[in-house]
């Protein structure tokens, strides 16, 4: 090996330990409204709280106080699920994420789950079929590690991850002055 490319090695390595680094929380959630998923909680909650089987003791301005804090929960579970099991590829994968959520495929994805879950209106760029490009794209990234490893942390939290319905109930109670059963949440 030659002298220059010894000289490069510390680099190379510096820059591949870089890559192999943890994401922050703060980096996630600044992530988040590029992906779609800064509601997410506040969906589910509002979720929850529509059928009127869940709760049937609460009062309706209650139940809609109750909205706040669930939300607020659940979404810094998926906040903490994100940084805990993407590990040491954390930054890896945020920046297959950044890449991908500002590409136009991957803007083309976010409006049209957010015309699905809200009625939106699409925006005229994303009217008609998708180009290739951003077919291409939306593949390329859905046959990523970094897509299943979001996959992954989405369906954890529809399974309700271990500490959450107590953190709900502490946090209704806190917030809204309502005692809730962790077990209803169940």
């Amino acid at each position: 090996m030659s002298k220059a490319r010894w000289l490069m090695l510390p680099a190379l390595l510096a820059t591949s330990v870089a890559s192999a680094a943890p994401v922050t929380a703060q980096q996630i959630r600044d992530l988040l409204p590029l992906t779609g998923f800064e509601r997410m909680g506040e969906d589910a909650a509002k979720s929850i709280l529509a059928n009127e089987a869940f709760f049937p003791q609460v009062t309706p301005q209650q139940r809609q106080c109750m909205a706040a804090p669930i939300g607020a929960v659940l979404n810094d579970a998926l906040v903490e699920r994100l940084v805990s099991n993407l590990g040491d590829e954390g930054q890896t994968h945020l920046k297959r994420w950044q890449a991908f959520y500002t590409s136009q495929g991957g803007k083309r994805m976010v409006a049209t789950q957010r015309q699905m879950m809200y009625g939106t209106a699409l925006p005229a760029e994303f009217a008609g079929e998708p180009s290739e490009l951003e077919r291409k794209q939306v593949g390329e990234f859905m046959a990523s590690g970094s897509y299943e490893a979001l996959a992954a942390v989405l369906a954890e939290m529809g399974d309700m991850p271990d500490g959450l319905p107590v953190r709900m109930s502490e946090r209704i109670l806190g917030e809204c002055g309502v005692t809730i059963d962790s077990n209803e949440f169940s």
